[in-house]
C-alpha cells in the first residue's frame, strides 16, 4: 500500500523515536483499504499523502536547517498537520500533544465560523441588504440601541426576530452550555440527520471523538479513508489559518475603525493609496509633542 510505504525509512530517518514511527504505522497501515469513486464521479483515494505523514512529510524548516533526528518523540507523523513545529516543547508526551490537538481543533472549526460570521453579513449589508449593525463589532451597539436581531436569509430576504439582544444572549448560552455537557459527558438528545435519519447519541460509541463521521458527513465526503486523511490536513490548515484571520480582524478594525471587508474593498480600489504602510503613517496616527 502506498502510505505504508511512508514509514519504511523509519528505523533509518529517525532512530531516536522507533515507539512512535510503529504507532504511526499503525495508525494509517487501513489507509486506502476501502475503493470508493471521487466526490465528481472520478477516480477515489487523495494524492500525495507523504507530504503530510510519515517520517518524510514536510516541516516547518527545509532539511538544511532543520535535522528530522531533533524532532520530539512525540512528533511522528500520525496527526494531521504534524510539520514537527514545538520549539518550546510545550508537547512533553503524546497524550498532552493528544489533548491540545483536540484544544485547537475545536478552536479551529469556530474561528472557521467565526471568519465566515465576519465577512458575510458585512458584505451583504454593503451590497445593499436591509441588515443593521452588519459589521461584527457594531452589531452589539446596534442592538442595545433598540435594534433586534433580524437575519438575511439569502435568497428570501430579511428574516424578523423580534428578541433583544438580552434575550438572544441567554438562549445562546443555554444553548451552547447543553451542548459543551453533552459533549463533555459524551452523551445526548436523540437526533435526525439528512442520509443517516433519526439517531441517538450511541450512534456515536466507539467512534473517533474529533472525527466521528456518521451524522456529521450526511454527504459520505470522507468515505474513502485516503481522502478523509487528506481533509484532515485541509481541515486544521485552514482552521489556522481562519484563527490568525480572526486575531487579525479585531486588531485591524481597532487601528482602521472598520470592517475586514470594508478594508478589503478600500484596497482593491487603491492598492497604492490604501494599505498597511498608509493606514499606519496616517497623519493622524503619527505621534506629535
Amino acid at each position: 500500500m502506498k502510505v505504508q510505504a511512508l514509514f519504511k525509512k523509519a528505523q533509518a530517518a529517525a532512530p531516536k523515536a522507533p515507539k512512535a514511527v510503529k504507532k504511526a504505522a499503525k495508525v494509517v497501515k487501513n489507509i486506502g483499504s476501502k475503493a470508493t469513486r471521487g466526490w465528481l464521479g472520478g477516480a477515489g483515494g487523495a494524492e500525495g499523502l507523504d507530504k503530510w505523514y510519515g517520517p518524510d512529510r514536510a516541516l516547518f524548516l527545509p532539511g538544511g536547517l532543520l535535522d528530522r533526528n531533533d524532532l520530539p518523540d512525540y512528533l511522528d507523523g500520525t496527526l494531521a498537520g504534524d510539520y514537527g513545529y514545538d520549539p518550546l516543547g510545550l508537547g512533553k508526551d503524546k497524550d498532552t500533544v493528544d489533548k491540545y490537538r483536540a484544544n485547537e481543533l475545536i478552536h479551529a472549526r469556530w474561528a472557521m465560523l467565526a471568519a465566515a460570521g465576519i465577512l458575510i453579513p458585512e458584505g451583504l449589508q454593503a451590497n445593499g441588504a436591509d441588515i443593521r449593525g452588519g459589521t461584527w463589532f457594531e452589531t452589539g451597539a446596534e442592538m442595545l440601541n433598540g435594534g433586534t436581531l433580524n437575519y438575511f436569509a439569502v435568497p428570501w430576504g430579511i428574516v424578523n426576530n423580534p428578541l433583544p439582544l438580552f434575550a438572544v444572549i441567554a438562549v445562546e448560552v443555554g444553548l451552547m452550555g447543553a451542548v459543551e455537557a453533552y459533549r463533555r459527558n459524551g452523551t445526548g438528545p436523540a437526533g435526525y440527520s439528512p442520509g443517516v435519519g433519526k439517531f441517538d447519541s450511541d450512534i456515536f460509541d466507539g467512534l473517533d471523538n474529533l472525527y466521528p463521521g456518521g451524522p456529521f458527513d450526511p454527504l459520505g465526503l470522507a468515505d474513502d479513508p485516503e481522502v478523509l486523511e487528506e481533509l484532515k490536513v485541509k481541515e486544521i490548515k485552514n482552521g489556522r489559518l481562519a484563527m490568525i484571520s480572526v486575531l487579525a480582524f479585531a486588531v485591524q478594525s481597532y487601528v482602521t475603525g472598520e470592517g475586514p471587508y470594508a478594508n478589503f474593498t478600500k484596497h482593491v480600489a487603491d492598492p497604492f493609496g490604501y494599505n498597511l504602510l498608509t493606514v499606519l503613517g496616517a497623519e493622524e496616527r503619527i505621534p506629535t509633542l
